[in-house]
Formats: C-alpha cells, structure tokens, sequence
C-alpha cells in the first residue's frame, strides 16, 4: 500500500487511488464515491466495516421513509437562507431534515429525531437533569447552550466564516454547516434560533405552533443586526415566559 496504489473499494469492488478512497477502522477501503452514500455528518473513517455497512443500509431506509413524509415538514415550520441551507421540522413527530451545502453531494435524505439533539458523550448527564428544570427559561437556555454558532475570523479582524454546530446523541456525528462571512450575522443567527426554540420546545414540553414561530421570527426579523442575537433570544424568550404566565 502506497501513495499510488489503489485499493478495493468493500462497497462497489471499484479499484480506487489514495485520493479517492478512505481508510475504515478495521483496516478495509471505501470509495468516495461510496462514501456518499452514507451520512455527510458521519466520520466515516472511524467505522469498523460492519458499521459501515450499517450505515449504507440505513441511508436508504432513511431515503424512502423521507419520502413518505416529506412534505410533512413543509407544513410546519421551516427556515429558509438563500437557495443552499434550510431548516424542515415536522413538530408533530419530533422528526427534522436539514439541507446544507454539505449535503448536496449526498443523494440521501437523513430524517434526524430531535430527541437525540445532545452531545453524545454528554447524553446520560443532560438527560439526568431534565426533571431539575425549574423555569421554562432554563429549558430554553438549554439549547441555546447546545445548538451554537461560531464565528470565524481571518488575521485581518474580518469574519471569513459562521459555523453553526448541532449535537446529536450518535457515536462519531458531528453535525455542522458553514456559511460564508459575507452573510449577515442576523440570518445566520435566525437559523441557529429557529432551530433552537423548535427543539427545545419539542424536548422540553411546550407548544409552539407554526404559527407562533412564524410570529416570533417575523418579530425578529426587524431587529437590527448588532442586536440580533440577545433580541432573537428575548424574543422566543418572552414567549417562554407567556407560557409560563397562563
């Protein structure tokens, strides 16, 4: 094995070069070709074969269940940036699709649980604490912990890049997206919100209709860019809070 020797592909049987295949833990090769398959958000190269595998035969059960339901989640709420990143939830079932830049080369549709929205290596801790929360305001303070956007800068002071990172309670997952630094910080944090009161509702208990999100976005919408991000969380916070009142 070397630099340029090709190596079979487990999957396909395909002859690949080093710069088209990745090495799985149990030592076997797959294609890039192959990789695509599976999941964007899955680190692939820390599977054993029979994980792999695995992987492959869920993404097209994830693909046809997609399709069953997929214009469920256009009926409830969504967030929308542009023609690349979108954010679709069915609430009802506690069930979202995301479509990012990152999934584009990716011909399956991974259907993820909002209940699983948690650091994997923190799952048992997090949900031990569940029953302590005291206020709605704390359940919601939660996700925003959780669901975080960072912003990257370049040597000259100017933001190159808004990576927006969501947990998920799955060994190897990191789910996360890129936006460029031309953005406006405001969709950027838009996004992270939308899909923050949504699954935070969800998993804590409360009810936020379609159309309360929309009301709360559309609220948000007018706020300046310097304050969106304190404004867009007191704006789903007061709501939170209204609950809270009745």
């Amino acid at each position: 094995m070397g630099l340029f020797s090709k190596e079979v592909c487990f999957n396909c049987g395909n002859k690949v070069g080093a710069l088209s295949r990745i090495k799985l833990k149990s030592g076997e090769f797959l294609c890039t070709d192959c990789q695509k398959l599976g999941n964007p958000f899955i680190h692939i190269a820390y599977l054993t074969r029979n994980q792999a595998e695995a992987l492959l035969r869920e993404a097209k059960e994830n693909e046809a269940h997609y399709q069953q339901v997929r214009f469920n989640f256009r009926k409830t709420s969504r967030m929308v940036i542009g023609k690349e990143w979108a954010f679709y939830d069915n609430f009802q079932t506690g069930e979202f699709v995301l479509e990012t830049p990152e999934t584009k080369n990716y011909p399956n549709h991974f259907v993820y649980q909002m209940k699983n929205v948690l650091p994997f290596e923190k799952a048992d801790q997090f949900l031990s604490g569940v029953s302590q929360f005291n206020t709605r305001e704390h359940a919601r303070q939660v996700y925003y912990d959780l669901i975080t956007v960072e912003e990257k800068k370049g040597a000259d002071g100017k933001t190159d890049s808004w990576v927006l990172r969501i947990p998920y309670n799955r060994e190897h997952m990191t789910i996360e997206t890129k936006f460029p630094g031309s953005m406006a910080e405001r969709d950027v944090r838009m996004m992270q919100a939308t899909i923050q009161a949504v699954v935070g509702n969800y998993n804590t208990g409360y009810n936020l209709t379609p159309t309360k999100l929309d009301e709360i976005k559309k609220n948000a919408k007018s706020l300046g860019r310097d304050s969106a991000v304190t404004n867009t969380a007191q704006a789903i916070g007061q709501f939170f809070s209204s609950l809270g009142k009745k």
